[in-house]
């Protein structure tokens, strides 16, 4: 490519519906716009004046990747509204519960990335091993939540119920197996003999930006300061001077402390585990390593049930109030804002997901790089866009 301009390319691979603008000087992107396309969908606005557990039914639909994540950062927050406070079973399970989506969304993503990072023998047995992992760890999270997406057993006041015992079994012993296959995986991902071209340019291709994230497998609301989120319209941070077609995105851009902050696994480890690969590879490298370390945080957590005792709390009183959960959720931090009413209603909700805090930060990791590897960058990042297109502003 020679000549300087514009390309507007169709985003694939990616959960969802998007486009990336990218200006290049005829060798190197010099700047680029992220576009959601999917239709604003509304749901803010549809749980208003539904009761709390239609929230949390209706929060899980929002995806169907990261679904567990809106589960539970739903009930979270009414719970935090109306002070509920589940018992000790109620949080093992909703961890594991979790941490299950959050492992089958890794998996997915693993699917979509390795044609871009290894040669195609590589990439396509990598495909058949995650494809195969996946549905262990969909079984998996059957057991525990009621179902491989969208898991019923997320309730208010803590999970429905407990596995059976022979099935937390069976659970460890499947679990022992995709954490061998996740380890093989791990060292082609860390092997350099291994990369694609564009692996290695991505490996060189340094970034400087700031990590959010609350906890390393669940989520804390102390962690971090939810007052000190903010959103805002595209256009509103970009300015009027971009593209018209950047115009007529569907996503907002979040800020924390009215800064840019990648979320996600690199940000995890990094803030958690000490992690410090700053290149754009290391992305991936974190969500490699992250896999390895949820199999082994479950397997603990499931030697912490105890069948003897409760999974929820049954005393519930839906009153006035109101309540923010703050949740890890596959691809970064997860913000659910709810007002209960008076007559025990939802009253106002507001949702932050992961993807708006890192629309402009996978625009920034594009500037410098070749154009041929543009279409990777938001790729790595994994966006996905029903989670980031469920709410707009109108003026007046």
């Amino acid at each position: 490519m020679s000549d300087s301009g514009m390309v507007s390319l169709d985003l694939v691979r990616i959960g969802g519906d998007a486009r990336f603008i990218v200006l290049h000087d005829g060798r190197e992107v010099q700047d680029a716009y992220f576009i959601s396309k999917a239709p604003v969908r509304g749901f803010e606005k549809l749980m208003v004046g539904k009761n709390p557990v239609f929230a949390v039914e209706a929060s899980m639909r929002i995806c169907g990747i990261c679904h567990s994540a809106h589960g539970i950062a739903s009930v979270e927050a009414i719970e935090d509204a109306v002070g509920i406070i589940p018992p000790p079973n109620g949080m093992i399970l909703r961890e594991i519960i979790g941490l299950l989506n959050r492992l089958q969304s890794h998996l997915v993503h693993m699917v979509f990335i390795v044609r871009d990072l290894f040669a195609e023998d590589v990439a396509n047995d990598l495909l058949l091993v995650g494809i195969r992992l996946l549905r262990d760890v969909s079984d998996i999270l059957t057991r525990f939540g009621g179902a491989p997406t969208h898991p019923p057993n997320i309730v208010i006041g803590g999970v429905q119920t407990i596995p059976k015992e022979r099935y937390l079994s069976d659970s460890e012993k499947k679990l022992g197996g995709v954490l061998k296959e996740i380890q093989k995986i791990k060292n082609l991902f860390f092997d350099e003999e291994k990369w694609s071209d564009k692996a290695k340019i991505l490996s060189q291709a340094k970034t400087n930006f700031s990590y959010l994230a609350s906890h390393i497998f669940y989520g804390d609301r102390y962690n971090i300061d939810t007052q000190q989120v903010s959103t805002m319209r595209y256009y509103e941070f970009r300015g009027n001077n971009i593209p018209a077609e950047a115009k007529r995105t569907t996503s907002l851009i979040a800020l924390y402390r009215n800064n840019t902050v990648e979320v996600g696994p690199r940000a995890r480890l990094a803030l958690f585990r000490s992690f410090g690969d700053g290149s754009i590879l290391g992305i991936q490298k974190a969500r490699v390593l992250e896999m390895e370390l949820i199999i082994d945080r479950v397997l603990e957590l499931i030697s912490e049930i105890n069948p003897s005792e409760p999974p929820r709390t049954t005393a519930m009183i839906l009153r006035r109030g109101r309540g923010v959960a703050v949740y890890e959720a596959p691809r970064g931090t997860l913000i659910h804002y709810v007002t209960i009413d008076e007559e025990g209603r939802i009253g106002g909700y507001r949702i932050v997901v992961p993807t708006l805090f890192n629309i402009p930060i996978m625009e920034k990791a594009c500037v410098g790089l070749p154009v041929e590897v543009a279409d990777v960058i938001p790729r790595i990042y994994d966006p996905c866009i029903p989670c980031s297109t469920h709410l707009v502003r109108v003026d007046g």
